[in-house]
């Protein structure tokens, strides 16, 4: 016979004084032998609850695992059913998330009723069908970098996962603090009070609040490590939410500043997390948002009446959103070389004020950028109106090189040529001037928005330099100003690769997410002064430029990990070089 004669311990509890010593006691009463010779009390707990499961509780979990493994085969043969051909991932909406989701319900994207599928259909994995055609605007293009993978489902798709999407009241508070840590600084569309007020009372909230609450949150994983195991699902939800909101309008002309601020957060985003061609096609639909609003028109004599005023929250939240897609499409042009879609001679909006007084809702009324552009006064402007005004003379620049290539072609000739540049230079000379009183560089470092606005200042130096170049190509006259130009255009790549470079300090994820493009355009100006002179370049003149450029380059490569536009440049960059 196998097995023990006598059990391992004797019946009863092993008292107090060995269970503390994890000795193992005798159970001997009254006194064990462990506490007989050490000569102290032996004292027993026998209320104490027995260790282990409790019984049946096996039983009970074995049989659900049956259920579980009968229901998941049944499930599977009725998936092979499915007549449409290819399993879509279709599942019906439980009664709890048909109420969560009603306002967001799923359009009919096939222009015909979808049929119903069995309500204890189990989800699966978002992702495009086998045998679907690949389409770039429902399933997300390969990602570049494994960091920045992003899924993004199929609008004929409802994933569980879009539908409820679940995150603690903490965490909530954590991403907007976040947000207004290190989006606002770049993105600074939104007064902090005013938010807190809707966020607050979740009860009277709209479906364009809804709407910007979750674009908040997202852009908010976007500037953080910490959240990236959500990120992909919160940004899903996100433009789940935006697309059914503007699907679900009819021909009314009701439209709500929240669903434009929530379309600029995820733009910003898409460049920045998912692709270029996404958030370029994203970005069209916030300038079309912005017309459709009039928010080039917010500051043009109204007629008097109580309808017809916002309060100057409100207002001056208007006129940031405004200006921060204006500075969005020029971005996007100068990268592209592609013309404007908000026309800078139609805007009757005025600049934005300072944060801090926007915070607190005190809004001075600031000047009209048509104003600021003509005027030579030195003066202290928000950080988010330098970078309008120094953005809209790089695209002045763009545009002037623009006209001068077009020119011929219709036979026009270009008399005021050297009229614009001149203007475009003077200008330029000033404001870089007041940038350096206002914001000097012991400030420069504490605000993003100023370092990138230095460098947007630089590329404009850069794009008059390109200008000049061309010219000389045609005109051998201009070898003297092509000289002086060139230097000029050198020492710029050069600030901006320092100025990327002391970025460092204040962290990646405090960045721009264009400030890759500056780079960028700071490496091709490097990469081609280098060709063009360095037969005539002193040895640490060559050096010099070559560890500039190699700054810029590094840079670019560390801004991979948090931002996909440096890679997207980086990749432009090689084919350039």
């Amino acid at each position: 016979m196998y097995g023990r004669a006598e059990p391992r311990q004797q019946p009863g509890y092993a008292c107090e004084e060995c269970r503390k010593k994890k000795l193992r006691c005798d159970r001997q009463r009254p006194q064990c032998g462990a506490c007989a010779n050490a000569q102290i009390p032996c004292e027993v707990n026998d209320r104490r609850v027995p260790r282990g499961p409790k019984k049946g509780s096996i039983g009970a979990l074995r049989s659900r695992i049956v259920a579980l493994e009968r229901r998941l085969s049944t499930t599977q043969a009725e998936d092979g059913m499915t007549t449409d051909g290819h399993d879509l991932g279709l599942t019906a909406e439980s009664p709890a998330k048909e109420a969560a989701t009603a306002q967001f319900a799923l359009p009919d994207w096939d222009g015909h009723q979808q049929e119903h599928l069995p309500n204890h259909a189990i989800p699966l994995t978002w992702g495009p069908p086998e045998t679907a055609p690949h389409s770039p605007l429902l399933f997300p293009d390969p990602p570049i970098l494994p960091t920045l993978a992003t899924s993004y489902p199929s609008p004929k798709q409802s994933p569980t996962s879009v539908g409820d999407v679940f995150i603690s009241d903490l965490t909530k508070a954590d991403l907007i603090q976040l947000y207004f840590d290190r989006v606002h600084p770049i993105v600074p569309i939104l007064n902090k009070p005013k938010t807190f007020k809707w966020i607050t009372d979740g009860n009277s909230m709209t479906e364009a609040q809804q709407c910007l609450q979750y674009a908040i949150w997202t852009s908010a994983t976007a500037f953080s490590s910490q959240f990236g195991g959500f990120q992909e699902t919160m940004y899903a939800k996100t433009r789940f939410m935006l697309d059914q909101l503007d699907l679900s309008g009819n021909d009314s002309l009701i439209c709500h500043i929240e669903h434009v601020q929530a379309w600029i957060l995820i733009t910003f985003y898409e460049f920045g997390r998912t692709n270029y061609r996404r958030g370029w096609l994203s970005a069209g639909r916030v300038f079309r948002l912005v017309q459709f609003l009039r928010l080039y028109d917010l500051d043009s004599p109204k007629p008097l009446g109580p309808d017809c005023e916002d309060d100057p929250i409100s207002l001056e939240e208007k006129r940031r959103t405004f200006w921060v897609a204006y500075c969005l499409d020029r971005f996007i042009s100068v990268s592209e070389g592609a013309p404007m879609t908000l026309n800078e001679e139609v805007v009757y909006t005025r600049l934005p004020c300072l944060d801090a007084e926007f915070q607190r809702g005190l809004v001075p009324q600031e000047s009209f950028l048509a104003e600021t552009m003509s005027s030579a006064e030195m003066r202290h402007y928000a950080p988010l109106a330098e970078c309008v005004i120094l953005v809209t003379i790089c695209s002045r620049a763009l545009s002037h090189k623009q006209i001068y290539t077009i020119e011929p072609i219709y036979s026009n000739i270009g008399l005021d040529f050297s009229s614009r540049h001149d203007w475009l230079d003077g200008m330029l000379t000033r404001r870089l001037s007041n940038l350096q009183v206002t914001y000097p560089s012991l400030t420069v470092a504490e605000n993003p928005m100023i370092i990138f606005s230095y460098m947007v200042a630089h590329a404009a130096v850069i794009h008059l330099c390109r200008i000049i170049e061309t010219l000389s190509r045609i005109d051998q006259n201009h070898q003297s100003l092509l000289w002086e130009f060139q230097e000029r255009g050198l020492w710029a790549a050069q600030e901006i690769a320092r100025l990327a470079k002391e970025h460092e300090h204040l962290g990646y994820f405090k960045a721009h997410t264009f400030m890759p493009l500056t780079i960028y355009l700071s490496a091709m100006r490097l990469a081609k002064h280098l060709e063009v002179r360095k037969g005539k370049m002193e040895a640490d003149e060559i050096e010099s430029v070559e560890n500039s450029l190699h700054a810029s380059i590094e840079t670019l490569q560390k801004l991979q990990s948090v931002n996909n536009l440096a890679n997207y440049y980086l990749q432009l960059l090689q084919q350039c070089t």
